[in-house]
């Protein structure tokens, strides 16, 4: 069995048991991209291998390539992001961040900037008071850095078509948007995470304008994406 000589950071984006004790993830790496890591024994209160294993957690790995999985050689915890759990909102919106990774990546392809984006995003839902805000922001950034930016011209009055972006005429694919939506999205796409935890514009945006701005943006990454449906899409609706 093979070790990689040097470690890999990743990210747990699921797990599935297997056995009685083991179980398999799925892992984001900084180096080889999306992977599958047999745990053998995770599931036993005193496996060395079980906050490595947990779904959220930045890790360090040195990996073993077996025929079908990679395993273990080694392994630490870097950032657990277990904060993420306290609150039922948090915990939603950064699950399906994972998930749209997870669906939309190809399988051992690496993409160091989403990775770096994927991590931040995760530390700020240890805290943040605005999940949807920054689900959101994660989002429009993820997409312009895959090539799929949506167009968002800010206008008066305008139409967001889950095919292109802005348009100034509806369709049945589109969504009215007023200007105050448009500048919304814009400083979630172009300021920072922290700029954006910190913007008290973005409490004046009512919670429900929020989530139908969120699931506007899903429709979106679904069409383009060619993602047919997600595991915690009925709890947007």
């Amino acid at each position: 069995m093979a070790t990689t000589n040097n470690y890999t950071l990743g990210i747990v984006l699921n797990e599935m048991e297997f056995g009685e004790s083991s179980k398999i993830i799925r892992v984001f790496t900084r180096n080889y991209g999306i992977i599958s890591i047999m745990v053998k024994g995770a599931m036993t209160p005193k496996s060395k291998n079980l906050g490595v294993s947990q779904v959220f957690g930045v890790n360090e790995y040195l990996l073993k390539k077996g025929q079908s999985f990679f395993y273990i050689g080694d392994a630490k915890i870097v950032e657990s992001n277990f904060k993420i759990r306290d609150n039922y909102y948090n915990l939603i919106y950064a699950s399906i961040l994972l998930e749209i990774l997870e669906k939309s990546s190809i399988h051992g392809e690496a993409n160091k900037k989403v990775f770096d984006l994927m991590r931040k995003s995760l530390y700020f839902f240890n805290f943040t008071r605005d999940p949807i805000s920054l689900a959101i922001a994660f989002e429009l950034k993820y997409l312009s850095f895959i090539g799929y930016r949506p167009k968002l011209d800010i206008k008066e009055k305008s139409y967001f078509s889950i095919r292109e972006g802005i348009i100034d005429f509806q369709d049945p694919y589109s969504f009215s948007l007023s200007r105050r939506d448009l500048v919304y999205l814009n400083k979630l796409l172009y300021k920072k995470f922290e700029e954006i935890e910190n913007e008290k514009d973005m409490e004046e945006i009512d919670v429900n304008r929020k989530k139908y701005l969120h699931n506007i943006i899903i429709k979106y990454i679904k069409y383009n994406l060619d993602i047919s449906s997600f595991k915690s899409d009925r709890l947007f609706n």
